[in-house]
């Protein structure tokens, strides 16, 4: 689970800390840095995965405007069970602003070394902590994310295993295609991958799926089941299967892509708690309730609720929807505020109500500042 993340220099968050617990909601207004705190983790979880280079990961063109130092920091601390992971990151920016470099990284678990490139050379520590070997190490990459799994560096490969089991997604229905050439362990930011995701998860999940049917059956009128069929070369569609009329009894079958926009956006919402049962994924989502309706946003978050800690591990919306907020908000909100163009800084709300009114209502009218 992710306790806290500390990012320096990245566009409006400048010495900015936030610390999270089982479920979490991040409040504010637009302009405040909610998706920035996303899209710092997704970067990270890509470069720390072995994915992408420091270059393409933390351009300079995410530099803070009103701030001279070329340095950017980043720090995450995981707890795995009992275990407390802490992991920075220091990005140092050329003075023409055309590369960067990592000048630092290091993990620790309980403030014991696993891992620490500075200044061009990487060391290494086995599991029992004793340093393992020395070497130059390319400065555009992660370190952490270069090693290869051995016997004596499953503490630091197993930090590794639970930043790739963070899901962080804005889910766009318009762009989710029904068809897929290959099985996705990872969703993309907007899920346009889900037909290639939901592949993986008839195959590798294939336990979690009649729970995950039941849920859709409650909240999809008619829906039954799903069908993946060949539609040529390396290329499968995801089909979706409705009740049959009465009178022949044969379900009604449409691609995923023919569904309407909430429908779809249901379907991902459902999968992400029900499809993912024992993986252990953390969900990180911007706006979850875009295209679905009142009655249905209530139903889901209420099993948003009952999920985390069992078949999802932690969740962090952002939303400015009122049925979240005043669902969530009391006990699980996280207010970001900015004045004038200035860094974000996350403040206490203790009183969100005022005369009787909802959350979102006092947020409205401006009562909660």
């Amino acid at each position: 689970m992710l306790t806290r993340i500390y990012i320096d220099n990245f566009r409006c968050l400048v010495n900015f800390e936030l610390r999270l617990g089982r479920l979490n909601l991040l409040l504010g207004e637009n302009g405040t840095g909610k998706s920035s705190v996303f899209e710092v983790l997704q970067r990270l979880r890509h470069f720390v995965g072995g994915d992408t280079k420091v270059t393409t990961a933390f351009p300079a063109s995410d530099l803070t405007r009103w701030q001279t130092t070329r340095l950017q920091r980043f720090e995450i601390d995981l707890t795995i069970g009992p275990d407390a992971y802490s992991y920075a990151l220091l990005v140092e920016h050329f003075e023409n602003r055309k590369g960067m470099r990592v000048k630092n990284e290091r993990l620790t678990l309980a403030d014991r070394p696993l891992f620490e490139f500075k200044e061009g050379s990487a060391q290494l520590y086995h599991d029992d902590f004793k340093p393992g070997p020395g070497y130059p190490f390319d400065w555009t990459q992660s370190g952490v994310g270069s090693l290869y799994e051995r016997n004596d560096n499953k503490k630091l490969t197993r930090f590794r295993k639970e930043m790739e089991k963070f899901e962080i997604a804005q889910i766009n229905p318009c762009n989710m295609s029904s068809e897929s050439r290959q099985e996705d362990r990872t969703l993309s930011r907007r899920m346009e991958n889900f037909s290639s995701w939901y592949r993986y998860l008839s195959q590798e999940h294939q336990a979690t799926l009649p729970r995950l049917f039941d849920e859709l059956r409650r909240v999809i009128p008619g829906f039954d089941g799903f069908s993946i069929k060949d539609a040529g070369e390396d290329v499968r569609v995801l089909k979706v299967l409705f009740e049959g009329e009465p009178l022949n009894g044969r379900p009604l079958v449409y691609d995923f892509a023919e569904l309407s926009d909430g429908q779809r956006v249901l379907i991902a919402l459902y999968a992400l708690l029900f499809g993912l049962k024992g993986e252990g994924a953390s969900l990180f989502l911007d706006e979850p309730e875009n295209f679905v309706t009142l009655r249905e946003i209530q139903p889901w978050l209420a099993a948003l609720t009952d999920a985390c800690g069992e078949s999802v591990e932690q969740a962090v919306l952002i939303s400015h929807h009122p049925e979240v907020i005043d669902y969530l908000a009391g006990s699980a909100g996280l207010w970001l505020e900015r004045d004038k163009g200035g860094p974000v800084r996350i403040v206490e709300r203790r009183n969100v109500t005022a005369d009787g009114l909802k959350t979102s209502e006092a947020m409205a009218r401006g009562w909660t500042r």
